[in-house]
């Protein structure tokens, strides 16, 4: 039976299976030396690890459980930290952090290809809304791609928590925008409840961005004495606002009416979603109609103005603490607040040049879509352009590395007396974890907005006079809030 093919099969068997022991154990030692010097830095469990290994050798009837034993198992846990990640989890979080750009790369590489393509073959068939379609969604894929990269990473490298959770915050309305723009293109007859939740997290995303310049400057007391430092024509407003607004007082006041008016926005945007669902109910909504008798026209100018009231808070907040966002710790907050703004920017200007397009018949009706249709269309297709571009430009001003204790000196993450040209004051850096909270921890503390939840109930109780609003319990409620969340 020398050639028995059966024997032949059972041995070459055999071999492949000492391989692949063999081939498991050295992974396996690789993997313990590694994470053993890293986190124990010591030459003498080094030598014993590599001790271990090499006296499991020439066992056959083990195979399965070397096998399983290759990755790290109750025995073989690292030293327990708080909020120290597992082996596998620090591994996944190694392989994100060094091939993301490369996936980021292939991502833009790969649209910029298949645009042309999809585009051509359907134009080529006259078929313009399947061209629309199909080259909208390449993009929106393209787009959650870039932004749940980089949002993993920020919840990976989770050092800063009260500061990182507004950025994970922002970061999402990347893709809210570029997926509720694409069905809205998509299913272009339900567009009113489906863009109803743009504009409720646009509302959201102004206010998370107030909060986030708080939190870099070491909360809102810290903020608050520091302005009482600064210029008072820092207060005063510009025309036309300058006729019907008192000056502010920088301190208390100033940091107060900065949150109201942008928390002011996110209330009037829930309540003009809901009367919108409620007049398109009852069909006097009249959209895109300026009569008297539908409620498109006061909606709108209701919007309209709250909205750029909140934007004109967050320009006089940015304004007046733009110096110190620069330093000691360079922040660089001009990217960001573009970023922010650029993409309401953008929503609400283009929006009013095609609608002014439609009105003067520039843009008419496209098959069986009405001119209505197809100038909705076209500011939903625009809007999920300028969304791979922000993805993009997210990866560079929202950068994790911001916020890793290496990236910047060690005497920035103390509490310190700052002179900068305009003033001097005690900086207060926002706290910084020795090791990265968990994942579950840090997707839920970036979920919640308790803070935005609080401040809105507290502002709704305030007295407000003709330009000011009233500062009694602030403190009161600052001091629940922090009490709070220490028990939580």
């Amino acid at each position: 039976m020398e050639n028995d093919p059966y024997s032949s099969s059972s041995s070459n068997s055999s071999n492949f299976k000492l391989s692949l022991l063999e081939g498991l154990r050295v992974l396996r030692r690789t993997v313990r030396t590694v994470t053993t010097t890293v986190h124990n830095g010591s030459e003498d469990a080094l030598h014993s690890n590599l001790a271990y290994n090499n006296n499991n050798n020439n066992d056959n009837n083990n195979i399965e459980d070397e096998r399983h034993s290759f990755l790290p198992n109750n025995n073989d846990e690292l030293p327990s930290q708080t909020h120290a990640p597992t082996t596998y989890r620090k591994q996944i979080r190694e392989f994100i952090r060094r091939f993301g750009n490369y996936i980021a790369y292939v991502t833009v590489i790969v649209m910029l290809i298949l645009l042309p393509i999809v585009l051509y073959r359907a134009l080529s068939d006259k078929k313009v809304d399947t061209a629309a379609f199909n080259s909208a969604w390449i993009m929106v894929i393209g787009t959650i791609i870039l932004s749940v990269r980089l949002v993993y990473l920020h919840l990976t490298h989770w050092y800063m928590p009260e500061v990182q959770k507004y950025v994970v915050r922002i970061l999402w309305m990347v893709p809210l925008y570029a997926m509720q723009s694409y069905l809205s293109l998509r299913y272009h007859k339900s567009r009113i409840y489906i863009d109803s939740v743009r504009d409720f997290y646009e509302a959201y995303v102004i206010a998370s961005f107030v909060y986030y310049l708080m939190a870099l400057l070491g909360g809102q007391d810290a903020l608050t004495e520091l302005l009482r430092h600064k210029d008072p024509q820092l207060g005063k407003h510009s025309f036309p606002l300058s006729l019907i607004l008192e000056p502010w007082e920088l301190g208390e006041e100033f940091t107060l009416q900065c949150k109201h008016g942008v928390l002011q926005y996110v209330v009037i945007k829930c309540i003009a979603t809901l009367l919108t669902f409620l007049c398109e109910s009852a069909n006097v909504y009249g959209e895109g109609k300026f009569e008297w008798l539908v409620a498109y026209p006061y909606l709108c100018f209701l919007q309209n103005l709250s909205v750029m009231y909140a934007l004109y808070c967050l320009v006089m907040l940015y304004h007046a603490v733009e110096a110190e966002l620069r330093h000691p710790i360079n922040w660089r907050p001009l990217g960001k607040f573009i970023c922010v703004k650029g993409i309401v920017f953008f929503c609400w200007w283009q929006g009013v040049i095609i609608f002014y397009l439609k009105a003067h018949g520039i843009i008419d009706h496209l098959g069986s879509w009405t001119s209505e249709e197809v100038a909705n269309g076209l500011i939903d297709y625009c809007v999920v352009i300028e969304m791979v571009i922000f993805a993009i430009a997210h990866s560079y001003t929202f950068t994790y590395k911001e916020y890793l204790p290496r990236s910047f000196p060690h005497q920035t993450t103390t509490t310190r007396v700052v002179e900068t040209s305009e003033t001097q004051y005690l900086y207060r850096p926002p706290e910084t974890l020795p090791q990265p909270m968990n994942f579950q921890d840090a997707l839920w503390s970036s979920t919640v907005p308790r803070e935005t939840i609080k401040d809105i109930k507290m502002l709704s109780r305030k007295k407000t006079t003709s330009s000011s609003i009233c500062l009694a319990n602030m403190t009161e409620n600052e001091n629940e809030k922090d009490d709070d969340e220490q028990q939580q």
